[in-house]
């Protein structure tokens, strides 16, 4: 095995996509999306805990604050908070944020996701502003804009551009391409953060060929990612709660989520949501041993 070393980190936060309780082979995952992304995540991910001890089904802002501050959110509430940051969550959120921990640590984070139809800081002024919303603003104090997504630049949160209006005069693109963008900007960033929440929406829906169509863009984009990793990066993912798996009901669901790590050839030590931050640390300061290095 090799010397382990700092890598650059890819995050991307998938909202309301869960575990399937039956497994993920016989899946609804497994009916719509290809046998490599089946496999990517029935090998490289395990599951983990998104109710974090506190009673009721698991939300978007304090699920998605454990993630990416490190805390039991929560816990920190009393209670599940659903969809927006409120001011105490936003609070916790611009002091504990990851973008601050990795700047803290020396090293460049950048959100990957482009603003359009509003820009950063009337976002971050509003009651719907999201929790990266909350912390990009708060410390990177800027962001992508569609300029930047025109030139292949930043990545829109639904990977192809597809529900921008036609007025943006932003061309649709393939997932692929999107993941060539991506892969760009981690090159030159150590963190860098992506945020999809467009299975979550469909989760609500109930709509089985909405469901399939976001499943079909979400499993090229994430093959494309780990099939062109460069080897001194490491692909990390995980989501706030569960939804999309269980496609029957238009509610979030208790199922724990998954934390896939690629390629990795480790069993992390985590076991809930809020200890991704940590694990995310430990890895650009110097605790990695990516799969492909350590099988040689």
């Amino acid at each position: 095995m090799q010397q382990s070393n700092d890598a650059r980190v890819i995050m991307i936060m998938l909202d309301g996509f869960g575990v399937p309780p039956e497994g993920w082979d016989g899946s609804v995952y497994a009916e719509l999306c290809s046998t490599r992304f089946i496999s990517l995540f029935r090998d490289y991910s395990i599951p983990i805990d998104a109710i974090l001890g506190v009673p009721g089904i698991p939300q978007s802002a304090t699920g998605q604050t454990a993630l990416f501050c490190g805390i039991n959110a929560p816990a920190a509430m009393g209670r599940h908070v659903h969809a927006f940051p409120g001011e105490r969550l936003s609070e916790i959120i611009r002091e504990k944020n990851i973008f601050k921990a990795v700047m803290e640590r020396g090293k460049r984070p950048v959100f990957a996701n482009a603003y359009v139809r509003h820009n950063l800081h009337e976002l971050a002024a509003s009651r719907f502003r999201s929790v990266t919303t909350v912390m990009t603003a708060a410390t990177l104090g800027k962001a992508f804009t569609a300029d930047d997504l025109r030139r292949g630049e930043a990545v829109f949160h639904d990977i192809t551009n597809r529900t921008l209006p036609p007025e943006a005069d932003i061309p649709i693109i393939q997932p692929e391409t999107a993941a060539a963008n991506l892969l760009r900007l981690a090159a030159a960033h150590d963190l860098t953060l992506f945020e999809y929440f467009l299975s979550d929406r469909v989760g609500h829906k109930c709509d089985q060929a909405m469901l399939q169509e976001v499943l079909s863009e979400l499993d090229r984009f994430l093959c494309a990612l780990t099939d062109n990793i460069e080897t001194d990066t490491i692909l990390v993912l995980s989501a706030d709660h569960g939804n999309c798996e269980a496609p029957d009901s238009p509610l979030h669901s208790q199922n724990p989520v998954p934390l896939l790590i690629y390629p990795y050839s480790g069993k992390p030590a985590v076991n809930s949501i809020d200890q991704v931050y940590d694990f995310i640390l430990s890895l650009l300061c110097g605790n990695f041993c990516p799969a492909r290095e350590c099988h040689e």
